[in-house]
């Protein structure tokens, strides 16, 4: 009879725990092609809980993470590091704290996609902006500290007056 009831438990208790699972929603994201790349955990493992006021989400692939629900942030570590851009690129922080970003689509969409520059491996942000989004100019500042993680390579933002 304890047996049973040993079994029983233990059958309640995983029950319980994949209800449990079943509630919180997994934010489906793709990895990025270096996902693999141990400098990619150096960043992902201290990512903030919070990022522009939304709260952290789970993902179902390697070097990856979202904030929000519905998800207004998405970042991906390990993507391939950009070459010389005449692309906006903005400096955001201070120090070593100070991250390069080049907006690769159009400031007037919907979403904003960044990618880090002069970092290897390179992180790429999605940013849902505009109504019922965030803005990057919160979202940014708040992935420093870890985005700073990443080795920095020779390519640095100059301004356009300032390029060769």
């Amino acid at each position: 009879m304890s047996r049973l009831r040993v079994a029983a438990a233990a059958v309640a208790a995983i029950a319980f725990a994949a209800l449990l699972a079943g509630c919180t929603p997994t934010v489906a994201l793709n990895a990025a092609p270096h996902a693999n790349n141990p400098k990619c955990a150096s960043v992902t493992v201290i990512l903030p809980d919070t990022v522009a006021g939304q709260a952290k989400d789970y993902t179902n692939a390697q070097a990856t993470s979202a904030w929000g629900s519905p998800v207004k942030v998405q970042l991906r570590c390990g993507v391939t590091p950009l070459g010389p851009t005449t692309k906006p690129c903005i400096t955001v922080g201070s120090g070593q704290d100070a991250v390069d970003w080049v907006l690769t689509n159009d400031p007037d969409d919907k979403v904003l996609t960044y990618v880090t520059f002069g970092r290897s491996p390179a992180v790429e942000v999605t940013i849902q902006h505009g109504k019922g989004g965030v803005s990057d100019a919160n979202v940014l500042p708040d992935l420093g500290q870890a985005v700073s993680q990443l080795p920095r390579t020779n390519l640095k933002c100059i301004a356009a007056d300032d390029a060769p």
